[in-house]
């Protein structure tokens, strides 16, 4: 198969699923498995997630999301996988607040000697204040916030940003600049 025709049977497959056909889903994902195992695995690592959630369960959470979803439409390959990197950081976010929050004992943990923990909470931290910063850029400027989405959590360059947000690379550049000056103003 040629990439053409990947791209091509992509795009009916996620026309069949936007038209209701929920088996196309399946076919989806199992077409772009590879990929977005890839993806997961970029979110876990900026995440610095622990072992309990892989790159495949991941996947497999994102599917289960999508599953559930209403109103889910891609325009194209690398829309979707953007809009599963953008679910695959909703799921680790909604783990990592359920493991700290104190009601259910997520404050305590075992240590032992060379115990990494202080580093894991500054980064979970971060992660937070991340998300947090990104929703009010999206209440800016959506685009802004699709662009980060798919630069820094998606791991993204410029050209398939561009595509995936159906924009040209200058335009890509530019927001992706503005993006970064409003959450670096933000996160001081």
């Amino acid at each position: 198969m040629t990439v053409d025709t990947d791209i091509k049977q992509i795009t009916v497959l996620l026309n069949a699923y936007a038209d209701g056909e929920n088996s196309a889903l399946d076919s989806l994902i199992g077409a772009l498995y590879q990929q977005l195992c890839q993806s997961a695995q970029i979110q876990l690592n900026k995440a610095n997630h622990n072992a309990t959630l892989n790159s495949h369960d991941l996947v497999h959470e994102v599917y289960l999301k999508l599953k559930k979803s209403d109103n889910f439409s891609a325009n194209n390959r690398s829309h979707f996988l953007a809009l599963s990197a953008t679910a695959m950081r909703q799921v680790i976010l909604d783990r990592i607040k359920a493991k700290s929050s104190q009601k259910r004992g997520g404050h305590l943990f075992a240590t032992t000697l060379g115990d990494n923990k202080a580093q894991v909470e500054d980064n979970v931290q971060e992660i937070i204040m991340i998300n947090e910063s990104l929703q009010e850029l999206r209440n800016i400027d959506a685009k802004l916030a699709d662009t980060v989405e798919c630069r820094y959590f998606a791991g993204y360059d410029t050209e398939q940003t561009a595509e995936a947000l159906n924009v040209s690379p200058r335009t890509v550049r530019r927001y992706w600049t503005t993006a970064k000056n409003i959450l670096q103003r933000k996160l001081m």
